[in-house]
């Protein structure tokens, strides 16, 4: 099992936009990232496995590099997708391809990860002992606020313990995550 530490905001606690795709817009939209991730040298579907009938149609895709126009192209300018596209884009978050099975439909929402897929992943007893190095119980599920965690990581004690732990390089990846967080009230370090 694993524990994933993520950035979230107000944003996340509400439904965002959804869309419907059809399957031959979801073939034009994986194509155009295979080409773009080829021409920018990122990478921008993942996992990148079409062969396979799950992830063909469970995957999310970095859309901040590419001009919304040429997203909404594809969709023959759907208002559904553009609204998605456009908030993946403002909120610095990937979209997520899923396949409804009940409805039969292929959706497109706003993804929980960051564009640059910075969230930090541990397992289990590795989070923990972060958690309990900064201070915090070591619970499965949690949340704090950004400047909360941001006084932990600067507090000589914490970094001593930490350093004394061998965990410096969790806070590292843990520090590029904060750095990604908006300064507003909503923004908090989740961690499930």
């Amino acid at each position: 099992m694993s524990i994933t530490f993520r950035i979230a905001t107000a944003a996340d606690d509400i439904a965002g936009p959804r869309a419907i795709i059809t399957a031959r817009q979801l073939a034009a939209f994986r194509a155009i990232l295979r080409q773009e991730s080829v021409r920018t040298g990122t990478v921008l579907l993942d996992p990148e496995s079409a062969e396979d009938a799950y992830l063909a149609y469970h995957f999310e895709a970095r859309v901040c590099p590419l001009a919304l126009a040429s997203v909404a192209s594809l969709f023959a300018f759907d208002a559904d997708v553009i609204s998605v596209v456009e908030e993946a884009q403002f909120r610095g978050r990937r979209v997520s391809v899923y396949r409804d099975e009940v409805a039969g439909t292929i959706g497109m929402r706003v993804s929980l990860t960051s564009d640059l897929g910075l969230e930090l992943n541990l397992g289990n007893a590795n989070a923990h002992a972060l958690l309990e190095s900064l201070g915090l119980r070591p619970d499965s599920i949690g949340a704090i606020s950004i400047a909360t965690m941001r006084e932990r990581l600067t507090n000589p004690a914490v970094q001593r313990r930490v350093s004394a732990e061998g965990l410096a390089d969790y806070v590292g990846r843990l520090d590029r995550l904060l750095a990604s967080a908006d300064t507003d009230d909503s923004s908090r370090l989740e961690w499930a």
